[in-house]
């Protein structure tokens, strides 16, 4: 993956002999991935970009050699920011998450959302802490997304974002407190997003596309979406992809065909997203229909 590998922490697992479990780009400068990894001994020397590291499974004997003690261990998180400066010893092997956005990214949010200077903004450099909203939205919710498929981009990049906006709130220093959004989206934005959503829905799609359709900042529309359609985007793009794939499902086309029409990259993704709403298969429900 030629763009990922321009993030420093990335190149640095890489020359190590870590071994990557998965990985995607989302936009410039904003890409997760998945690491696997064992006695082994990793450098980070100033890389550019801000870095979430999540611990998935083990790391309980990997420990940070020029930093405030401590170990790893699944649920820890640490916080690298793009000055951050490091030296780790891997003792055994363990999983671990991480999510790669850039200072500009951290500086659109007070930007965007606080109309404030972000160019200046110091994201905390933080090792083997305890952050239970950033561990849960790791392992309950991007872990469990299959990262390959364009179904599920939406609710990968509104993750990623809710992953940046923690980290601004609690891992900042001096960040201007974020406002509070009061108010759902106008109707005539609405009847826009949800027109740009039925006009692409075989394609991927995410959260900063739909907000730059609506002419407003990943936060802000965020949180007036789901304040006027009560739910996130990313559960509406499935909710209208689902009703699309039933109507389909009422003429002859194959699954698969199906599938690819109604943003799902395979007839298996169609099949496990269906069953998780309405408790059958599309085979299931078709076989219902015409009995």
């Amino acid at each position: 993956m030629r763009q990922m590998r321009q993030a420093g922490v990335f190149d640095a697992l890489v020359s190590t002999g870590a071994r990557l479990e998965d990985s995607c780009w989302l936009e410039p400068g904003l890409g997760l991935a998945s690491w696997r990894n064992r006695y082994d001994q990793t450098r980070y020397h100033k890389p550019g970009h801000h870095t979430v590291s999540v611990y998935l499974q083990g790391g309980e004997q990997t420990e940070r050699l020029d930093g405030p003690g401590g170990h790893g261990g699944a649920g820890k998180v640490c916080i690298m920011p793009d000055h951050h400066r490091s030296e780790w010893l891997v003792r055994e092997e363990f999983r671990f998450f991480h999510l790669y956005f850039s200072p500009e990214h951290l500086g659109r949010i007070a930007e965007q959302a606080c109309d404030k200077e972000g160019r200046h903004l110091l994201l905390e450099d933080k090792t083997f802490i305890e952050d239970a909203q950033v561990a849960a939205l790791v392992q309950s919710q991007l872990m469990k997304l299959d990262w390959q498929q364009g179904g599920d981009r939406m609710a990968l990049s509104h993750g990623a974002w809710m992953l940046m906006l923690h980290a601004y709130r609690h891992h900042t220093r001096e960040a201007p407190s974020l406002p509070e959004v009061r108010g759902g989206l106008a109707p005539v934005v609405i009847r826009r997003v949800q027109e740009y959503l039925l006009a692409h829905l075989a394609e991927p799609v995410t959260l900063s596309e739909l907000a730059r359709e609506a002419g407003l900042s990943e936060y802000h529309f965020a949180r007036m979406f789901g304040q006027s359609l009560g739910c996130p985007p990313h559960r509406y793009l499935l909710g209208l992809r689902l009703k699309h794939a039933k109507q389909l499902l009422l003429g002859p086309a194959p699954l698969a065909s199906i599938a690819a029409q109604c943003g799902f990259s395979s007839q298996a993704h169609l099949g496990n997203r269906f069953r998780e709403a309405f408790g059958l298969s599309p085979g299931q429900w078709r076989s219902q229909l015409s009995s």
